[in-house]
């Protein structure tokens, strides 16, 4: 079978899409909520035939309303959480290759150390219409991007049949419904890529400093190696000679 790569944006759809889905089918929020009313309810009608105190009838009504409140505002929360998240925050990409024997993923904050998973490892496979979810081990999952803009290799049906072979040996679960409720109007800020970074930086060195200045400051020169260890190099060269 074809070895299959995508890419997806871990941005504030990613992460709304994939959190409602563990909330909805994991978590079992909509369950917990349902025997928690029906606790409460039935305290209430314990309290009106039986004891006639009417207090713990009040208190299972707050109780109840409250659980209802927490329900229906979940999605609002997720979005003051994700919100709060991308505060200064970019957004990260992961590419992941996969064909009938592996999944290997390629995370861009550290594309030089990808990671390699046999599909042995990946214990739950779960699917919405925008995106596959893989999960590994406790819950970490290897969030697949649906869509044609995604594909860098392959074809979506290539994709569709790998996920569908895999989840026929695995615990599955899929939804067909839209779970997100509430618009998406988040707007992610914009930050400056780590070259152009870079660049700006070293550029302010030469400002400050002479030419023949050394820095004496470890730490500092620890963080421009992680950068590029290429101007390290670059850097020796010119010293030697």
């Amino acid at each position: 079978m074809n070895k299959i790569k995508t890419i997806t944006k871990l941005d504030f759809r990613t992460l709304k899409y994939c959190n409602l889905f563990l909330m909805k089918f994991q978590r079992r929020s909509k369950l917990w909520i349902l025997v928690t009313v029906l606790l409460s309810a039935g305290i209430i009608v314990y309290d009106i035939v039986k004891i006639r105190t009417w207090i713990f009838a009040a208190l299972g009504g707050v109780f109840i309303l409250y659980s209802l409140y927490q329900f229906f505002s979940l999605e609002k929360k997720l979005d003051q959480q994700l919100t709060a998240f991308f505060r200064g925050r970019p957004v990260t990409t992961q590419t992941v290759e996969l064909d009938s024997e592996k999944v290997k993923v390629t995370r861009s904050f550290d594309p030089e150390n990808p990671i390699e998973y046999d599909w042995s490892y990946i214990n739950q496979i779960f699917e919405m219409p925008q995106y596959y979810m893989l999960m590994v081990g406790k819950g970490t999952p290897i969030i697949i991007d649906r869509s044609e803009e995604a594909l860098l290799m392959g074809t979506k049906d290539e994709l569709d049949a790998i996920i569908q072979e895999k989840a026929s040996l695995k615990p599955y679960k899929k939804t067909e419904e839209d779970l997100v409720k509430r618009p998406i109007t988040f707007v992610h800020e914009e930050f400056p890529s780590a070259e152009a970074m870079e660049v700006d930086s070293h550029e302010s060195e030469k400002a400050e400093e002479p030419e023949d200045a050394v820095l004496e400051d470890d730490a500092v020169e620890l963080e421009l190696e992680k950068l590029n260890p290429e101007e390290e190099s670059s850097e020796a060269k010119n010293e030697e000679e």
